[in-house]
């Protein structure tokens, strides 16, 4: 009956199933050999002709590879040109990750039958068959693996369910049942000794949990990277190709290999591969990819035979100024760094003056290393911008002046200093030697008084400035802008203007700390003492020339004074 059936096997799906099922079910119980060659040919054919509807059958027939199932393998891999069929659909089925659906049905859920498919691979290489095959498609299988580790991770426990419900004495979970494949694929391909160190570095258990991960990933990458040079190759380029296409279930993980990979110095040609695929991900939305392919582009940054390689990227990196990931931002500073020493000539003076129109924004990042990278770079910034460019340099300069002078105060060290230095270039670029000299002993004070007298038509843009630093997490920034505005306060003339300066600090004095409190509240009564005294000599004056004009009015005129001395008797 089953020769009958095979021998035209153009089912549809539902008819393979059933097919596949009924062997599934009747094998062990089969003991005639004429029975059993039957069925192992109805296999070998329904398999060559119809490869992906039978291997996902066999996957629901058994998730968790049974030895009945086991027995229906062996048959399918038994025939190289079908062993073959077998291998890809399984990859196939490990690639396919798809969001995890409401059925309860294995057949419905692609999820439950990706893993269904790691762990029968870790089975079919334990009986060391079709190994030739599987070494064909080594790369792509482990990489195949480690994405299924990562998604294992995040199975529902509903899925968990489907895949065990009816394997509970199973000792194996599901996430290291795929761990336990990649070993056993790692030991099948004679690479027991990458095996063993990632076992020694701890990187097979920290795959196990979402929260080390991306470690353990690391930790593999590392230890494959010490594999040979074709093979390193082939990986590194299947990983390029499958990152040319975004795919949020497992491109986190690939990057994260990829990037490992960039510090292998046997790599030359591939990593050209890399520089294709960065600029995409410089813009994903994925939470950690941009900060993650910048670390990446700065390794290739300090490699002498990719560094100018990376000058093409200038722009994107430029753009993650502008992002709120702070740790990004302090990577791309550090690659800006590298890529600014690459630049010559005009492009060197074009490139250094949008630079330094982007950094300003980040000397008040919450982040410390931000900080003081994004002023040690602005800093650099000046010593190399030329001819026509360095007249709009010197507005750029000038706006950040007060910025700086603020951050002489910063909490961190590190940021305090890199102020300091910067400060001071800033004074020799603007060839204003007093500025200069102050900035090289820490005065402070006297630099504020300075950048009001030698400028006060930047009054409004100091108190916009000053108003920003009144929101600073850090207090001693916070003080520094209310003693600053309450400086400006005292030098306005307009109503309005020293109006809205009370205003100002008014909120200030409402601040948490006791002592911004207080120095606004002191502010405030300096600007109303010189308000009154104002008052005051206003009234003074206008006494003096009442008196004045009183007297000029109450003295007699000079032909009136010579008309009453001829009047007078003679003596």
């Amino acid at each position: 009956m089953v020769e009958v059936l095979v021998a035209d096997p153009a089912f549809p799906m539902g008819q393979v199933l059933n097919i596949v099922w009924a062997i599934y079910r009747n094998l062990p119980f089969i003991r005639a050999v004429v029975a059993l060659n039957s069925l192992e040919r109805a296999l070998l054919v329904l398999m060559h002709k119809q490869p992906s509807m039978v291997v996902a059958s066999l996957l629901q027939c058994s998730p968790t590879c049974t030895c009945v199932a086991m027995r229906m393998w062996k048959v399918t891999l038994s025939k190289p040109q079908v062993a073959e069929k077998v291998l890809q659909e399984l990859l196939s089925r490990l690639m396919n990750q798809s969001p995890c659906k409401t059925s309860t049905s294995t057949g419905d859920n692609p999820r439950v039958l990706s893993l269904a498919a790691a762990r029968t691979v870790s089975e079919i290489l334990l009986q060391r068959t079709c190994l030739r095959e599987v070494e064909a498609i080594f790369p792509q299988l482990f990489l195949a693996l480690l994405f299924q580790v990562s998604f294992t991770t995040e199975l529902t426990v509903q899925e968990v369910h489907i895949f065990w419900r009816e394997h509970q004495e199973d000792l194996l979970g599901p996430i290291r049942s795929v761990v336990q494949s990649m070993r056993v694929l790692l030991c099948s391909m004679g690479f027991e000794s990458q095996a063993l160190a990632i076992e020694a570095q701890g990187g097979w258990d920290a795959l196990l949990s979402s929260q080390t991960h991306l470690m353990g990933v690391r930790i593999v990458a590392r230890e494959m990277m010490k594999t040979p040079r074709p093979l390193l190759s082939t990986i590194f380029c299947h990983l390029a190709e499958l990152l040319s296409v975004e795919e949020p279930t497992w491109e986190m993980i690939a990057m994260v290999f990829l990037v490992e990979m960039l510090g292998c110095t046997s790599l030359s040609e591939e990593l050209d591969r890399a520089l294709e695929i960065f600029p995409m991900y410089l813009q994903s939305q994925c939470l950690g990819m941009p900060s993650l392919v910048l670390r990446g582009l700065l390794r290739l940054s300090e490699r002498p035979d990719t560094a100018r390689k990376t000058l093409v990227l200038l722009p994107y990196v430029m753009e993650q100024l502008q992002g709120a990931d702070s740790d990004a931002s302090a990577i791309a500073l550090s690659l800006l760094s590298n890529l600014l020493r690459l630049l010559e000539g005009k492009t060197l003076s074009l490139t250094a003056l949008a630079l330094a129109e982007k950094l300003q924004p980040l000397f008040s990042d919450e982040s410390s290393t931000v900080r003081e990278l994004s002023i040690r770079l602005f800093r650099n910034t000046m010593g190399v911008v030329v001819d026509a460019k360095k007249k709009k340099m010197k507005e750029v300069v000038w706006g950040s002046l007060l910025p700086l002078l603020f951050h002489l105060h910063d909490e961190d060290k590190n940021v305090a200093k890199a102020s300091q230095e910067t400060l001071s270039s800033a004074g020799q670029f603007l060839k204003w030697r007093q500025l200069a000299q102050l900035g090289e002993t820490v005065q402070a004070w006297r630099i504020s008084e300075c950048l009001l007298a030698r400028n006060r038509s930047r009054a409004k843009e100091y108190l916009r400035q000053s108003q920003s630093y009144l929101r600073s997490p850090q207090e001693p920034l916070r003080r520094e802008a209310v003693r600053f505005i309450g400086l400006i306060g005292r030098q306005v003339d307009g109503h309005e203007e020293l109006q809205y300066i009370r205003e100002v600090l008014q909120d200030a004095g409402r601040d948490t700390s006791l002592l911004v409190s207080s120095l606004a509240t002191q502010a405030l009564l300096i600007l109303s003492l010189r308000k009154a005294e104002s008052r005051f000599n206003v009234q003074r004056l206008s006494f003096r020339l009442l008196r004045a004009w009183t007297r000029w009015h109450s003295a007699p005129s000079e032909d009136s004074a010579q008309a009453e001395r001829k009047q007078q008797p003679q003596p």
